[in-house]
């Protein structure tokens, strides 16, 4: 029984972003759901290959008559809103150091977590990239600083990609409180603003800020298309959403790196929701637990304790590796049915972006809902940022439950959100499989093994969603 009650530890603290307590009743089985995408995903290929890939609407935009604004006005704006950003996160340093280690009272978490991270990847994928224009750190120095050091092109985009692994890693198993979330802003902030007085605020802000890459790949994603100044105005296109990954130049390994990890621990911060995850480890099916301890793991709990937070790292490490892997095994796959040989550094160039797409719904379809629970507390945060009881503003959290639309409806959204993504990804790969086959013939003979990785990854994704929901 002890060692039962201490496996309830194992639970994430914050673990309604995808799962609901009770099971869901839908107006039809979870299998028909994946059946359906799965073959509304085989028919939009069909489509695809039928029409010779090319389609005016997916490659539509539209001129908006609004806004038009002057590149100047725009310019302070933005550096009036790089300045908000930094004071926000003063704030939560401050109210970190000084304030409740409590997660749910203290501002610090929502606020950082929730609606900083959370809520500025989501606006990228709305209104484009943001952030590069509204870089916070940028306040601290001369916005064109270039340096006095040259960066390394072996380094490329590996910082940014690092830091972004250690900071999902803090998030997912650390747990961490106020005061930790405050050491690690501080550390984060140093680390900035090292790297900007040595190489440059722009290059740092290129190749190593983690939040500037992870914004990057949803801004690519957006419906809007800041065109280049023209006689000091700026405006935007209306275009598809997913297009414009068309023009994503992802050119380094560390590139690679970071979308294989943006989707990979996101389907591993699911699956280890999941019965089977739990089971594979603290039901050891195999023995191979018990023949290293000497007796069951569920037994000697606290013992083996470390050695399972070892194999959820390295499993977090591995797994970007693995879905890199797959990828490069069913583009090599598509050579082979067509005989047209291309490099593989090529062929993963050019197909890398088509993932982005499943990458972000999967992110969006598992963490949208913290914005509906959590983050609608900032309200209440605001009256007492610092957990001291306080009542500023008249809106203390009450301990009233936050609003949350109908559960069968979030699990509709997430089926919508993951199929379009899927099929966007398809259209991606496909477009690019013409250019480097030639014709639409071969083009859909290419793409045949990759059409059955995004069935797998819509099956297996959406199986994920329907564990907790399942109960």
């Amino acid at each position: 029984m002890k060692a039962a009650a201490a496996l309830l530890l194992l639970v994430p603290g914050v673990a309604f972003g995808h799962a609901f307590g009770e099971p869901v009743q839908l107006p039809m089985p979870y299998g028909l759901y994946i059946w359906g995408s799965v073959l509304a995903l085989v028919l939009s290929f069909v489509l695809l290959a039928a029409g010779g890939g090319k389609s005016r609407l997916l490659n539509a935009q539209l001129a908006l008559p609004w806004p038009v604004m002057q590149a100047t006005s725009l310019e302070r704006m933005h550096r009036c809103a790089a300045l908000v950003w930094l004071a926000i996160l003063v704030v939560c340093v401050l109210t970190g150091l000084l304030g409740t280690r409590d997660s749910m009272r203290n501002i610090n978490m929502t606020t950082f977590w929730i609606l900083y991270v959370l809520g500025g990847a989501y606006m990228a994928m709305l209104v484009g990239n943001w952030y590069t224009r509204q870089f916070p750190w940028q306040v601290l120095m001369l916005p064109h600083w270039k340096g006095p050091c040259h960066y390394p092109r072996w380094l490329g985009h590996w910082p940014a990609t690092v830091l972004f692994v250690a900071m999902v890693s803090i998030e997912l198993f650390l747990h961490n409180n106020p005061r930790q979330l405050a050491w690690m802003l501080l550390g984060y902030g140093l680390i900035t603003c090292t790297g900007m007085a040595l190489f440059g605020t722009r290059r740092w802000l290129q190749r190593g800020d983690p939040l500037a890459a992870l914004f990057r790949v949803f801004a690519a994603c957006a419906p809007l298309r800041r065109l280049p100044s023209q006689q000091g105005q700026i405006r935007w296109d209306l275009v598809m959403p997913f297009s414009q990954l068309k023009r994503l130049r992802l050119w380094h390994p560390a590139q690679a790196v970071f979308v294989f990890f943006l989707l990979s621990s996101t389907a591993f911060d699911g699956l280890r929701e999941t019965k089977v995850y739990f089971n594979v480890f603290w039901q050891d099916p195999f023995g191979l637990l018990t023949l290293a301890f000497g007796e069951h793991p569920m037994k000697i709990y606290p013992v083996v304790r470390p050695w399972f937070f070892a194999w959820e790292f390295g499993l977090l490490l591995a797994s970007p590796f693995f879905y890199l892997g797959l990828f490069w095994l069913f583009l090599r796959l598509g050579q082979s049915i067509t005989g047209k040989a291309h490099a593989m550094s090529l062929m993963m160039r050019r197909h890398l972006p088509s993932l982005i797409p499943i990458a972000v719904v999967y992110h969006v379809t598992h963490y949208y809902t913290l914005l509906l629970s959590q983050g609608l507390k900032i309200r209440g945060l605001v009256s007492d940022p610092l957990g001291w009881g306080w009542n500023l503003f008249g809106t203390a959290i009450t301990g009233r439950l936050p609003w949350l639309p109908d559960m069968a409806n979030i699990w509709t959204s997430q089926v919508v959100l993951i199929l379009v993504g899927h099929v966007a990804a398809v259209w991606l790969s496909h477009q690019e499989a013409l250019r480097m086959e030639g014709s639409a013939g071969r083009a859909a003979l290419n793409q045949l093994p990759m059409l059955v990785l995004m069935v797998v990854f819509t099956a297996v994704g959406l199986w994920v969603l329907a564990q907790p929901l399942q109960g």
